[in-house]
């Protein structure tokens, strides 16, 4: 079967060819082997990373079927990239190294999580077709879904109309999901996702007591590529919000409400603390012939949770 399945796809000239994974794996790493016009494309995927998989290209490279035995040999030029793969229809065996500090200077948009496919030597793995939810993954480079809860706390300045000195707290509760595969060029490279968020808790301190709750069906988020144990974010946001009295005074109690800002994600696996900032604008939209608001800095900590 995985015999039929390699020659098809090799055949085929594209397609997901098969999966390997070591028995017994406590970080459940698996090495997916993508055949593509210009090569092959190894797909990794472990509990280590913190987006769901990560690639790394051999460019020219194809495999050879010799009897029950598949065969991929591959290195760079600098050595930075070498692969020997033997799959059978039993113990099979992967030795593959990458250097994404070597590799980077060949291919700029290296994710420098790479380096978390390296194999340490030969090592044994057993290898199948992959599955067909694991296969519709790999080939449309399906990406993650994220939860955050974060809590904040602001400062309003004087800027466009708006009044200083106003202190509040937040509470964030957000869902989104990246909805394109990497893409953008040196560090700027990164995915797109579409995020909800809700406001269950807004507290205004001074000048005096005020309360409400919001919520933004608008958050563009740009996730930067990873890097080993950290990654980065910038979002644009729009939505409303409702308050027990009007912010500012003499205007309405209902804001539309604006932000922009940058976070980060600190941790290797799918859980992560969070540390963000956003410029926040909320106003009435020129709904009473003025349009007073209020612009702030605000400082969220938190948790992210990616899938």
């Amino acid at each position: 079967m995985l015999l039929a399945l390699l020659l098809a796809a090799q055949a085929a000239g594209a397609g997901t060819l098969a999966t390997c994974s070591p028995p017994r794996d406590p970080q459940q790493r698996s090495w997916t082997l993508v055949r593509q016009d210009a090569g092959l494309l190894i797909v990794f995927r472990s509990k280590t990373l913190d987006t769901p998989q990560v690639e790394l290209r051999l460019p020219g490279a194809s495999p050879v079927v010799a009897g029950n035995e598949t065969r991929i040999s591959f290195k760079s030029a600098n050595g930075g990239r070498s692969v020997e793969w033997r799959i059978t229809k039993e113990d099979s065996t992967l030795d593959l190294y990458v250097n994404h500090g070597l590799e980077v200077n060949v291919e700029a948009d290296l994710d420098p999580a790479v380096d978390l496919m390296n194999t340490e030597g030969s090592i044994v793995v057993h290898c199948g077709p992959p599955s067909p939810a694991e296969s519709a993954a790999t080939d449309r480079e399906t990406t993650a879904a994220e939860w955050q809860f974060a809590l904040g706390a602001a400062r309003s300045v004087n800027l466009f109309q708006s009044t200083s000195g106003r202190s509040y707290a937040v509470q964030t509760i957000g869902w989104g999901r990246q909805l394109t595969q990497a893409w953008g060029p040196g560090f700027l490279r990164g995915r797109f996702a579409w995020a909800v968020e809700a406001m269950p808790v807004f507290a205004q301190f001074s000048p005096s007591a005020i309360y409400g709750i919001g919520v933004a069906p608008v958050v563009w988020r740009w996730n930067f590529v990873p890097q080993s144990s950290w990654s980065a974010y910038a979002e644009l946001a729009m939505g409303g919000m409702w308050s027990t009295e009007p912010i500012p005074e003499e205007t309405s109690r209902g804001n539309f409400t604006a932000h922009w800002g940058a976070g980060f994600r600190f941790g290797r696996g799918p859980a992560a603390w969070l540390l963000s900032y956003r410029f926040q604008h909320f106003s009435n939209g020129n709904q009473l012939g003025s349009n007073p608001g209020v612009n702030a800095h605000v400082v969220l900590v938190g948790w992210s949770h990616r899938s």
